[in-house]
């Protein structure tokens, strides 16, 4: 088996001075839309929304509502579907009824994408609700506000986890990287890839041979080889911690 050379180092590939971005995963992203929101709004001066009118603005209360509220504020237009508006009284209670609007099946395309902007227009937190996406980068946004965020999470099955590279090597027939809370498999060139495991939906996690994990998750088992022990017991020890976070079970 090859390795990739360098891939055996347990420091992080990615790791830097830039921004840190951090991304919501949660088994319950609607739940945890507005408590997060909630959290990084005291810092925020404006708001950054894209709407799809097509869906909801007619005939959906909680996207009317959102609407009604929004254009009062007279917000800004630089394209059709977008509004910017300040974070006053008036601006957190549009916010808030788009967030409202966003939980629905509907709301969910109505609102395409929201973010929370600082005083220099840079985007503090950003979500995408028809694909459950949430994330923020720090800086702009402050490591206080990110701890608070995942102290919130503490007692629900969720993590506001920063993104990161947590190890890559290859085998003779792959390239693998455990890439924030995922094991994802590539080919050899890196044309394509896909995520083979995932620390968060797997129900138990083996070594076996020493150097090779084995995932048992709802779809089957998923079996990584990490070519050498040292990076299989540090792939196993990192999952199992993700784990333990994110919903305090053991694996």
């Amino acid at each position: 088996m090859r390795e990739e050379r360098g891939g055996d180092s347990s420091e992080s590939p990615d790791c830097g001075d830039g921004p840190q971005r951090y991304h919501l995963d949660s088994d319950d992203y609607r739940r945890d839309l507005l408590p997060v929101f909630s959290e990084v709004a005291h810092v925020a001066h404006a708001v950054r929304v894209e709407l799809d009118e097509d869906f909801g603005a007619d005939d959906n209360e909680r996207c009317v509502e959102a609407l009604t509220t929004v254009d009062a504020l007279d917000p800004e237009r630089p394209d059709d579907g977008t509004r910017v508006f300040s974070l006053d009284r008036d601006g957190e209670d549009a916010l808030f009824a788009l967030l409202d609007a966003a939980t629905t099946m509907v709301g969910e395309h109505f609102v395409f994408r929201l973010a929370l902007l600082d005083d220099s227009g840079d985007d503090l937190l950003t979500t995408i609700p028809h694909e459950s996406m949430l994330w923020g980068e720090s800086p702009p946004l402050p490591e206080g506000v990110v701890a608070s965020i995942q102290e919130l999470l503490a007692d629900r099955v969720g993590l506001f986890v920063a993104s990161t590279v947590h190890e890559r090597w290859e085998t003779d027939d792959h390239a693998y990287r455990f890439d924030t809370t995922a094991i994802v498999q590539s080919t050899l060139d890196r044309k394509t890839s896909r995520t083979y495991c995932s620390a968060l939906s797997a129900r138990s996690l083996d070594i076996v041979d020493e150097t090779t994990l084995v995932f048992d998750t709802p779809t089957g088992e998923n079996v990584v080889p990490c070519v050498t022990r040292e990076r299989a017991e540090r792939v196993a020890e990192k999952v199992r911690e993700l784990r333990r976070r994110y919903d305090g079970s053991q694996l």
